[in-house]
């Protein structure tokens, strides 16, 4: 009996001691197995820490890039608006504006029309001179021509020693019951013409008062119609130097 006593306390024993070592074991394979994973998560860790720096470095290559093209984009930005500055301030300089460009065009048409450059040159040149007048203007008279009315000894009247010639027609005056009368209607509009002495005319049309220039040699006429006694043109002539 003490036999199988002492059989049965080996066996527990045996178990008791394979029990320990078989927890022993599981215990070292999940210490073994933490140990593992630690490494290998440090590992995948560093692993991405080198990656995450990497892409640093290269982010912060390519934004040291783009901030030189930058500063290189703002350098040519600047350069182009004094560029453009330069030209506009060439442009308000060179490109005439106003008077002096309706002037240049009017050159133009004259010279287009077969106008001396020289003689263009020399007007322009002496406009600067003073301009010398005759201190009392000239005032004259003369019969209108009319479709009943013309001819005659008053129907002209003349300027400048007879350099200039002046004449008229108008339109016809009605009365009340509409006929028509031999005098001229200073309400309407009037045709003054004006005769240089070897026969070249110029006309100035429209409603009264009328005011033309003409040039004569060295003078320029200054010529302002107005309505005078009835059938009669009143015209005053300022002559000065010209130019």
């Amino acid at each position: 009996m003490s036999l199988g006593l002492h059989e049965n306390r080996q066996r527990r024993r045996r178990r008791f001691w394979w029990g320990v070592t078989k927890w022993s074991l599981a215990l070292l394979l999940v210490i073994a197995a933490g140990v593992y994973s630690h490494r290998f998560g440090s590992q995948l860790a560093e692993r991405e820490v080198v990656k995450a720096n990497e892409r640093i470095a290269a982010l912060e290559t390519e934004v040291g890039g783009l901030e030189q093209q930058s500063a290189a984009l703002a350098t040519e930005l600047a350069k182009a608006r004094k560029v453009i500055s330069s030209w506009e301030a060439r442009y308000q300089r060179e490109v005439p504006t106003g008077f002096v460009r309706e002037m240049m065009q009017l050159v133009q048409e004259k010279l287009e029309a077969g106008a001396n450059e020289e003689r263009l040159a020399f007007l322009v040149s002496a406009a600067d001179s003073p301009r010398v007048c005759d201190e009392h203007p000239e005032t004259k008279r003369f019969i209108v021509s009319t479709e009943l009315q013309s001819g005659g000894a008053n129907d002209a009247v003349s300027f400048g020693e007879r350099t200039i010639t002046v004449t008229a027609v108008g339109e016809a005056s009605r009365d009340a019951g509409g006929n028509l009368e031999a005098w001229y209607d200073p309400e309407k509009p009037v045709t003054v013409t004006f005769t240089y002495l070897g026969g070249k005319t110029v006309t100035a049309e429209g409603a009264l008062p009328l005011h033309h220039s003409v040039v004569s040699g060295g003078n320029e006429f200054r010529f302002t119609a107005l309505p005078g006694a009835r059938g009669f043109l009143t015209v005053t002539a300022d002559r000065c130097n010209y130019p």
